[in-house]
């Protein structure tokens, strides 16, 4: 069964105008046609009230875009206008308390990349190692006083003291 529109949107003055682009108007002149229409919409009180009710965040509602019908919602206290993200994101799960399987699954691969990030952030760094001498790494030559990252399971060459830099650049 199809779910059917509310008995106010049916007597809308906007129901069939797919000439008007009531969600984003293409011109400030199309933007006053919207809201002259609205002007005189004889359910344009139940448009908004609906609007405000459910935080719609695009378009024209009750002659009120999405920023006059913040404002109004602060004002009156209602729901704030929210974009909701998508399904199967963060923080559809996070923010908005969505337990759907994409959320779930979503909000956990964000916490098991968070907690290796971490993980990873927690080791400390290695120290540099000023070569004493000219070392061969593969095809490549390192020469003498030149840094060089530690590597994990390799030999450690031989490290220079500062005086024999000093020594041999003399």
């Amino acid at each position: 069964m199809l779910p059917r529109l509310p008995e106010w949107q049916i007597r809308a003055a906007c129901k069939g105008r797919i000439d008007l682009d009531f969600i984003e108007p293409k011109s400030p002149a199309e933007d006053a046609k919207c809201r002259a229409l609205c002007a005189g919409c004889p359910v344009r009180e139940q448009c908004l009230t609906a609007a405000l009710a459910s935080g719609e965040a695009w378009g024209l509602w009750g002659g009120l875009d999405a920023e006059e019908r913040l404002r109004v919602a602060e004002r009156d206290g209602h729901e704030l206008p929210a974009v909701l993200p998508a399904h199967g994101t963060n923080p559809r799960y996070a923010k908005h308390g969505c337990r759907c399987d994409l959320c779930r699954t979503a909000h956990t691969d964000y916490e098991r990349t968070r907690r290796a990030l971490r993980r990873r952030r927690a080791e400390p760094e290695p120290e540099p190692i000023m070569l004493a001498e000219a070392v061969r790494i593969g095809r490549v030559w390192a020469g003498a006083g030149q840094l060089l990252l530690p590597l994990p399971g390799v030999p450690r060459p031989r490290e220079a003291e500062p005086v024999e830099l000093l020594a041999s650049a003399a």
